[in-house]
Parts: structure tokens; sequence; C-alpha cells
């Protein structure tokens, strides 16, 4: 870790918080940080930055932020944003995404998006692991605006089906669900795929997706 040298470049970024301090103040206030009322997106620890500095460059009248741990991941994809020509509309956070509550306060993000997290499926204990959960869900359930979404993708049905038993029908809408995106959806993209997605189409393995609307 010491002889990392993305950490350097971390700490000395304009668009990296990764000072508890600074990013725990910034709850309730994040539309301040930005100066600006818009929506603000919330991607979780995917870290297919191609993907993420694409929507940013690509909405201006969006604010976007990413949480991520690795260094490098975080400075690349601060990097590739500003090299798209994306400057006030995102921030990237060194910060662990069971945080989220510490970070954001009741209806103040508009969207989630979570691509392709680990499924730790190896062995049974590591399931414990997981970023979905029910605390996790409920989590996002007060962080997020009335009437606005999460989706997730995953190439691991187990974990897509143990996930959706998650979302209570008495708190949210299960607006999309397909087991094989690419082939059922309208909505699919070849032009916004993450990375795993590309490698996924080669091995022709199938994605499950899923818009969850907030009650």
């Amino acid at each position: 870790m010491k002889n990392n040298p993305y950490m350097e470049m971390v700490s000395n970024h304009d668009k990296i918080l990764n000072i508890k301090s600074d990013i725990y103040s910034n709850k309730w206030k994040w539309n301040y940080y930005f100066w600006n009322n818009n929506p603000i997106l919330l991607e979780i620890w995917t870290w297919m930055w191609n993907y993420f500095s694409d929507e940013v460059s690509n909405n201006i009248n969006k604010n976007y932020i990413w949480i991520e741990l690795k260094f490098k991941r975080l400075y690349v994809t601060a990097e590739k944003c500003i090299n798209k020509w994306a400057k006030d509309n995102f921030v990237v956070i060194q910060d662990y995404w069971q945080n989220i509550w510490e970070i954001f306060s009741n209806w103040e993000v508009s969207e989630v998006i979570i691509h392709f997290p680990d499924p730790w499926a190896k062995k049974d204990r590591q399931k414990k692991h997981r970023l979905f959960s029910r605390d996790f869900v409920n989590n996002l359930y007060k962080i997020l605006k009335k009437w606005w979404k999460v989706i997730f993708k995953t190439d691991h049905r187990e974990y897509f089906e143990t996930t959706l038993e998650y979302f209570d029908d008495n708190f949210w809408n299960r607006e999309v669900l397909s087991f094989d995106y690419e082939n059922e959806l309208d909505k699919f993209d070849k032009n916004k795929m993450t990375e795993f997605e590309h490698i996924f189409r080669k091995d022709k393995l199938k994605i499950n997706y899923v818009e969850f609307i907030k009650k």
C-alpha cells in the first residue's frame, strides 16, 4: 500500500473526496456542493469507469457521484471524466458502499446505478460480503427520492434472484425485469455497455437487469 503511486494522486485530486470529514459533512448538502438543484445520480462500486465517464459527459444537467475504494480506479475514473470535458457535474468518493446512509440524507438521491457487483459466490460464507442485503436496500429506500429508481445488472443469476427478494412490494414497484437483458429489452444500447458487458457478449452470458421505483 505504501508503494501505491496513486495514493498521492488521489489525495491531491480536486474531483476526488477521500477524507471522511469532507465526505460526511456533505450529507444533505450535495446540491450545495454542486451549486445547483440538478438530480443526483449515484453509481456504486462498479469500477466500469468508461460507462461512468460517458454518462457524466453526456448528461451535463445531472450530478454524478461515484463510490469506490481502490486508488487507481478512483484516479483513472476522475481523469477520464475530465478528459471527456466533464468538469462541474461529478465527484468521485473513496468510501465503503455500506456507508450510504452516512453520506446521503433522506430523499437526496434521484437514481442509483449498480452494475455487476462482486457476487461473492464461491463459498456460502462469502455471501456476507455482498453489497446487497436487506439493510442496504432499506438505506437505498431512505436516500432515494419518491418515484425515482434503482437500476441493477449482474450476470450472476442466484445473486440476482436473492437480491429481488430484498425489495418489498409494499415499498417498491418493479418497473422492468429481465433475465436476458440484451435480447429481451428494447432499452439495451450496445453503445452504452460497460466493460464487463463486452466480455459477457463474447462469452454469451445472459445479463440480468431490473429497475425498482420507490413508491
